[in-house]
């Protein structure tokens, strides 16, 4: 099989250095916890034999190679993120699985918002959690829908507000309770703790709103957006203190314990792990729900 190439040159600040690093090392984990997610993305993206298919934000590409098994030697895919390094591991990640049945796969370089789509138009363009942190989300999404062939189809995945998914507010709020307690009134980066946890539609977030989604879709038309709500493995299924410690590199919890010394980090990791406790499940692993949206539209 052809593991594909790399094209293009596009990593901005905000993916790329320990960012990336941070990802990677919990990729594995991570993928195993949004499992649930990508079944309702493929449901809504109704691949078949023989597509094309462009996975926008695709990260070490799991779901890209999920797809190439979906559509098969006679289809075609290509996955686009902005950090080249994300492109390496995935690129690494397909050469080994292997697999003669797949179709090749070209991994571009590129930020949504300045790409000009090249080559073939594409049956569909899907993505999970890859289109929340578009500067320009009406451009971006024009450029999509230019990608795409006049029949195209889009399904995506987002997260809705940050506090309707107990997978980020648990640990936030134990996290905070801490900071709280030792009279630390803000973040690591300076951000009032009150103003941080009053923005929960921000970032991953942004895309919350179902109305204001339909309206920036440039390009695409017979917009529909299903609401789900899942049980998620935290780190992919592991017990609370392991789970507490990966909290302390995810999300918003992260963001507010960064900065903070090594004291408040383990304080607020026990907090955390007590409080996911009350949320492991009958193999005592961590499981707590998420609340995303799966938007699919047309071409139009």
């Amino acid at each position: 099989m052809d593991a594909g190439r790399v094209t293009g040159s596009a990593e901005p600040d905000d993916w790329s250095g320990d960012r990336v690093e941070r990802w990677l090392r919990q990729a594995a984990g991570l993928e195993r916890q949004l499992a649930p997610v990508s079944e309702l993305l493929f449901a809504a993206a109704r691949l078949r034999p023989g597509e094309s298919v462009l996975d926008v934000g695709c990260g070490t590409g799991p779901t890209t190679l999920a797809a190439a098994r979906l559509v098969g030697p006679a289809g075609r895919v290509r996955g686009l993120d902005v950090s080249g390094r994300m492109l390496e591991a995935a690129a690494a990640s397909v050469a080994e699985a292997s697999d003669d049945t797949l179709p090749p796969i070209d991994w571009v370089e590129a930020d949504a918002v300045t790409w000009v789509p090249d080559g073939p138009p594409v049956d569909v363009v899907m993505s999970r959690f890859g289109v929340m942190f578009f500067s320009d989300p009406p451009r971006a999404f024009a450029n999509l829908a230019l990608a795409a062939a006049p029949t195209g189809r889009l399904a995506f995945a987002a997260w809705q507000r940050r506090d309707e998914s107990p997978v980020f507010a648990v640990p936030l709020l134990a996290a905070v309770q801490v900071l709280r307690a030792r009279g630390i009134t803000a973040t690591g980066a300076g951000v009032d703790l009150d103003a941080f946890l009053a923005t929960d539609d921000d970032g991953p977030f942004s895309l919350h709103d179902p109305v204001a989604v339909a309206a920036l879709l440039s390009g695409w038309t017979d917009v529909g957006i299903a609401p789900h709500v899942m049980a998620l493995p935290f780190a992919g299924g592991v017990s609370p203190a392991a789970a507490a410690e990966a909290a302390l590199d995810f999300g918003p919890t992260r963001l507010v314990l960064s900065g903070q010394d090594d004291a408040v980090a383990a304080a607020a990791r026990d907090a955390i792990a007590e409080a996911f406790a009350d949320h492991a499940d009958a193999d005592g692993n961590v499981a707590l729900t998420g609340a995303i949206n799966v938007v699919t539209a047309r071409k139009g």
